[in-house]
């Protein structure tokens, strides 16, 4: 799903293609992840659903590359072996909340709040088409801060082994390295949001 929110809200090379394969991927990621983590292993429909989401996110952020949340994750699962995926996951919300204060970034957040299957079913009336976009972006927000709850995965950065006196700025430094995605975001990250994101993310 990083991957879908992160292409649809590329700042150089977003377009129609990208977008499309975007929320196509965030629908069916979405309406799919618990039923494959929580559910029935024999639910072969989910599983595909979730194997063409992944596809079709692919596809997207192939052609609109990815931002924030990636260059903040690398130096996370390279330095504490995390997982590619978990380190992501770590940063998502934080990102999201960040990229929200800017005007262009919290409106693409409210257009892809609506494909979120998990979000529809458990606040229908927060995501129908009267609501504001702030309220869409606050629950997109707090939809991906309660996802890895459900999933039983960590939610802090304390959890996968980082310090705080010793290991945050270790991890905005390399972060700010990331000269290849860090463009890409909707929103400039400098070194002190950097590291405003980790220790919320803390």
């Amino acid at each position: 799903m990083v991957h879908a929110i992160e292409a649809y809200t590329s700042r150089l090379k977003k377009n129609e293609v990208s977008d499309g394969f975007a929320k196509m991927a965030l629908r069916l990621l979405s309406e799919n992840i618990h039923k494959v983590v929580t559910g029935d292993n024999g639910d072969l429909e989910a599983r595909l659903a979730m194997l063409k989401g992944s596809l079709y996110a692919g596809i997207a952020f192939a052609n609109a590359p990815v931002a924030a949340v990636h260059a903040l994750a690398y130096p996370i699962g390279s330095h504490f072996h995390v997982p590619h995926g978990l380190s992501n996951s770590l940063m998502l919300p934080h990102v999201l909340k960040f990229n929200a204060k800017d005007p262009a970034a919290k409106a693409m957040y409210a257009e892809l709040a609506p494909l979120i299957g998990g979000l529809l079913s458990n606040s229908s009336s927060s995501s129908s088409s009267s609501s504001s976009s702030s309220e869409k972006v606050e629950n997109m927000i707090a939809y991906y801060q309660s996802l890895p709850l459900e999933l039983g995965l960590e939610t802090q950065l304390r959890q996968v082994g980082v310090n705080q006196d010793d290991d945050i700025e270790l991890l905005v430094t390399e972060a700010m390295k990331q000269t290849r995605l860090l463009p890409n975001n909707p929103r400039q990250v400098l070194l002190d949001d950097a590291r405003r994101i980790y220790e919320e993310a803390y």
